[in-house]
């Protein structure tokens, strides 16, 4: 790479994707417990076991994604 910012460009990309993944999970959480809600008729509660669970499969789907970009675009940087 030209410059010496590939940890902050690294740490960046890897923060984006996870909290956007996390931000993705609780959305999708909240749309199925409505749903059941709604059409099953089930009591709206949230399980915290079952939410730190989603949470941390999310932020690991993040950090992977996030380290797959950040590899892609070093590929990139080098190939120039």
């Amino acid at each position: 790479m030209k410059d010496k910012n590939w940890l902050k460009k690294f740490l960046l990309i890897l923060i984006a994707f996870i909290l956007t993944m996390d931000f993705i999970a609780l959305l999708a959480y909240l749309a199925a417990k409505t749903y059941i809600y709604f059409i099953r008729g089930v009591e709206f509660g949230v399980d915290l076991q079952e939410l730190l669970r989603i949470i941390k499969a999310a932020s690991l789907g993040g950090f992977v994604a996030g380290a797959g970009c950040w590899y892609a675009y070093l590929k990139n940087e080098r190939s120039r």
